[in-house]
């Protein structure tokens, strides 16, 4: 038979015994029978994509996605058939760790056929990418979702991302009493009642579910409880056994290498993930998920190995291309930096990470008009994304048009208030007195987060609808008319990144209490993404900050932390305690080291636009 043959009704029969031999598990038969299809029809996408699915199964996700994609690519295939095609891809990058191609995947199915179940997928890419508006805006246009308990799950989940944590436990009222007894219930329930520090319920929600198929999320979420009421060592214990019983769970492994990291283990806590990695090197999510963990440890030879190596096994991965591309313009290797990101460019020009890293490129490489070209279509593709805004901005300003002044300039955008003591405090000063005290005995790790902006210090969450303790929660009432007084000041412009998002409320996204040790604690400089304005609180603030020349210990403003030339800080705040500093999310910043043996201790938190 040729390759153009049409398969015979044996054909069909054994595709579909290869079928039911996947559904029973027989992996084996399964192979055995479609490869003797593809033997005899290898462009019969039915046979190229079952093939895909049962490389899936045996946990070879390289070669599933390559028979995946082929059997997308292949013509003679009806709509529906390609939609389903679309929508497996897509079940399989996300499972390998990869949101944004995954949410690709979804998009191209529901184009096609309008797959309710690609819309759920599409959804749950969007959270994992931290898009949670996004992802509420899809479960609310396709009403007809394939799974109604899906669809209340991400929606709760997207609203505990947008910090509407009681929202997002009401939102489980509405899985029916059948739904109730799913695993996937009992999971998000006890994770919306740990984030409104309800720890005990969260543990009675999710202990049962420790030898159900959900075994793995739940003890992720588990872990997540100990870790928000600050029961470090047992938190650990629960994501080592859990990484134990699912070796490859990229969820598991990350949160054990930073809560280890974060308790003083800066040897040995990544070991498990390179275990895992070594066992199963083809597993591209999870040695993207140890080349951040080491590079944001410092260990940045060891992580730019680790990527090379999943480069060569992938050589025409848009991540690990672009990745690449990153460090060498990092590091000044500029040319091969330039080679890196216009072979994932020729890829993939339709991916936010390859567009991200071509614009950092051609900034390093001091080509600011050719930045432009790709901040501006983040900016149109994403218009509230605000690491799109970072790069735009410092686009503008490498490119010396003073049109970043009206989205960047810290005179325009960024603001200081000096504080009021709450009521029955006789001074600030006597509060922040109080309030570091509190502070400073939630300090309790060894290091800092391996996620975060902070270097030589530590970084504790700090829940503000669940916050019991008098002090604090009078820091939270103390900062609400001073925060409502600058957005109230907000000009209305409907074209602004962040002057089009005022509203008349507020909420939290996310709040932090930090750390920094004289002598080399400081802040690489960042943004905030999943944040609209940003802050910093200064509680204790050493008298050596006060008279650095250099500005040790100072927020600085405008420096990405990429070697662009001759761009310096656009501003600076000069810590004194009972300041509050407000700024864009999409600012950069960061904080100088600091002379000294004292500490620095801050209030830190995100706010978002409370929706209606």
């Amino acid at each position: 038979m040729t390759t153009s043959a049409v398969p015979s009704t044996n054909d069909q029969q054994q595709l579909a015994a290869a079928h039911t031999a996947l559904t029973q598990g027989k992996l084996d038969t399964a192979l055995t029978l479609v490869e003797t299809l593809l033997q005899r029809l290898p462009t019969w996408a039915p046979a190229v994509h079952l093939a895909g699915l049962i490389a899936k199964a045996v946990g070879d996700l390289s070669r599933a996605e390559d028979l995946m994609r082929r059997s997308l690519e292949l013509p003679g295939t009806a709509p529906r058939a390609r939609a389903e095609y679309a929508n497996n891809l897509g079940n399989l990058l996300r499972s390998a760790g990869y949101p944004a191609s995954a949410a690709a995947a979804y998009e191209l199915a529901i184009e096609l056929a309008a797959l309710p179940q690609a819309a759920i997928g599409l959804a749950r890419a969007m959270l994992e990418l931290e898009r949670p508006e996004e992802a509420l805006q899809i479960i609310a246009t396709h009403t007809g979702a394939s799974s109604p308990l899906l669809a209340v799950l991400i929606r709760s989940e997207a609203l505990a991302q947008l910090g509407e944590r009681q929202a997002a436990l009401n939102a489980l009222g509405a899985v029916n009493e059948v739904e109730k007894t799913r695993s996937s219930f009992w999971v998000a329930l006890g994770s919306r009642l740990a984030a409104l520090g309800r720890f005990e319920e969260a543990e009675t929600a999710l202990l049962p579910l420790l030898s159900t198929p959900d075994a793995a999320a739940a003890m992720l979420a588990l872990g997540e409880v100990r870790v928000m009421s600050r029961d470090w060592v047992n938190a650990l214990e629960i994501l080592r056994k859990g990484i134990q019983q699912f070796p490859h769970s990229i969820e598991l492994h990350s949160r054990h290498a930073g809560l280890a990291w974060m308790m003083g283990d800066h040897r040995y806590f990544a070991d498990p993930m390179r275990k895992a990695l070594a066992e199963r090197p083809t597993h591209s999510g999870l040695r993207l998920a140890l080349v951040t963990a080491l590079g944001n440890a410092g260990l940045h030879d060891e992580a730019e190995q680790i990527l090379r190596a999943g480069q060569l096994l992938r050589p025409n991965d848009p991540h690990f291309l672009s990745l690449l591309s990153l460090r060498c313009a990092e590091t000044d290797r500029l040319d091969e930096a330039a080679q890196w990101i216009e072979t994932a460019f020729s890829i993939a020009p339709e991916f936010e990470l390859v567009r991200e890293h071509a614009a950092i490129v051609a900034l390093c490489r001091q080509q600011p008009d050719v930045a432009l070209t790709h901040t501006q279509w983040l900016t149109s593709r994403r218009p509230l994304g605000q690491f799109a805004w970072a790069l735009h901005t410092t686009a503008l300003r490498s490119a010396g048009r003073d049109e970043w002044r009206r989205f960047a300039d810290p005179s325009a955008v960024c603001h200081t208030r000096v504080l009021t003591p709450p009521a029955g405090h006789v001074s600030i000063e006597a509060f922040n007195a109080k309030l570091a005290d509190r502070l400073r005995a939630r300090h309790n790790l060894a290091a800092h987060p391996l996620v975060n902006s902070v270097r030589q210090g530590t970084q504790v969450e700090i829940l503000p609808e669940a916050e019991t303790d008098p002090v604090i929660r009078e820091f939270f009432e103390m900062i609400r008319a001073p925060i409502s007084s600058v957005i109230a000041s907000m000009p209305a412009d409907p074209t602004h990144p962040l002057h089009s998002r005022k509203t008349a409320d507020f909420q939290f996204s996310g709040c932090w209490t930090v750390r920094l040790r004289g002598g080399s604690g400081k802040h690489v400089s960042h943004i905030h993404p999943r944040g609209w304005l940003s802050s910093a609180y200064y509680v204790e603030v050493p008298e050596t900050i006060a008279q650095d020349p250099n500005r040790g210990g100072w927020l600085r403003f405008g420096d990405p932390p990429y070697p662009i030339k001759d761009l310096a800080p656009s501003g600076w705040v000069q810590p004194k305690s009972g300041t509050l500093a407000l700024f864009p999310s999409y600012q950069w910043h960061g904080v100088e080291p600091f002379s000294g043996k004292s500490e620095r201790i801050t209030i830190a938190f995100d706010i978002v636009p409370r929706r209606g």
